[in-house]
This record gives C-alpha cells, sequence and structure tokens, in this order.
C-alpha cells in the first residue's frame, strides 16, 4: 500500500488507466488506503490529461460511471472525482463513443424477430402499435453503451426524449461481444 502510494504520482497515462479501471471492476468498499489512492490516482490523470492515450480516456470513463453507480449506492469519494468529471467527462465519453459499432446477423434477426410482435409491445407500452419503435444498435447519451436493439415508445419527430415516462426495454443479442465499424472480428 505505501509503494502504491509512493509511486502514483509517477504512474503513465495507461497506468492510472489500468488501475482505476481495475478498481471500478472490483467495486470492493472504500477503506482509507483505496480513498487515498482514488484521491491521488484522480489528481494524476489531471496533471497528465495532455499525454492520456484513446484507450486511457476509455477506461476513465468507464471509471467515472462505476463513480456515479457507488454514489447512487452512498458511497463517497474525494473531491478529486468531481474535478475529473468537471474537467475531462465529456472527454473520455467521446472518447468511449468514438468507434462506431455495427451489428452482427444474430443481432439483425433478434430485432427482426421482436419486430414481428408489434402487437405484444403495443400493449405493453398502451401504446398504438404504429407507435413503438424497434432500433438497433442505440447509443446511450449518458453511459455511451451501445445497445443491441432497444424497444420503445417512437419519438415525436424531431423529438430527441420521450415526454412521459414510458416503458422500454434493452435486448443484449450478442453478450459483452461488440463489432466496429469495417472490422469482421469482435472487438471484446
Amino acid at each position: 500500500q505505501r509503494r502504491a502510494m509512493a509511486t502514483a504520482g509517477e504512474f503513465t497515462p495507461q497506468d492510472v488507466g489500468n488501475v482505476l479501471w481495475a478498481l471500478s471492476v472490483m467495486g470492493n468498499g472504500m477503506d482509507r488506503f483505496l480513498f487515498d489512492l482514488i484521491d491521488r490516482l484522480a489528481a494524476r490523470v489531471l496533471e497528465i490529461r495532455d499525454k492520456l492515450t484513446l484507450e486511457a480516456k476509455r477506461q476513465l470513463h468507464q471509471w467515472l460511471l462505476s463513480c456515479d453507480l457507488d454514489l447512487v449506492s452512498g458511497a463517497s469519494f474525494p473531491s478529486s472525482v468531481s474535478c475529473v468529471k468537471q474537467e475531462m467527462g465529456e472527454e473520455c465519453l467521446q472518447a468511449f463513443c468514438g468507434d462506431a459499432t455495427r451489428g452482427s446477423q444474430l443481432q439483425r434477426d433478434v430485432a427482426r424477430v421482436l419486430a414481428g410482435f408489434p402487437g405484444f409491445f403495443a400493449r405493453a407500452l398502451r401504446r398504438a402499435v404504429s407507435e413503438v419503435e424497434i432500433k438497433e444498435e442505440f447509443r446511450d447519451a449518458r453511459s455511451g453503451h451501445s445497445i443491441d436493439v432497444l424497444v420503445r415508445r417512437r419519438l415525436a419527430a424531431g423529438s430527441t426524449t420521450v415526454d412521459a415516462p414510458a416503458r422500454k426495454w434493452a435486448v443484449e443479442a450478442d453478450g459483452p461481444t461488440h463489432f466496429l465499424r469495417d472490422r469482421r472480428t469482435p472487438s471484446g
């Protein structure tokens, strides 16, 4: 623990991204050591901001999302985390969303089958069949995550949000594997 704290100021941009991402995946409670380490690493992020790789920014985005979720469950973080989010949150989100995705054949098949049941979704949404939308490769604006198939109430022309509470379903056809544009292999 002492070594981690002593060397955190020397971490490369990728080291910082890797450790913060790993901490978000671990999701273990916040003891004093982790609080201090996160504080030091968040400060380091701001120090080396101009040297962060695209991959490190993507990892930082995932870490910032996990911090948001932990805050909902009552966790507290050092103020340096808020500084990273304010100063770099949008930049990390854009890095995360940078690669366009394309659906797999399985995803297209699932969307086609779902489209074959408009009456079911219309009843569940309490809407006319014409108001039900099935959308592939939907990008969630807040998290940046790509959803294979989204079933929701159709948005009015020119609208970007649903004006009333509505049910919607996210369908993940391919699990955690996604395909980037112009590639035939999964991105992981």
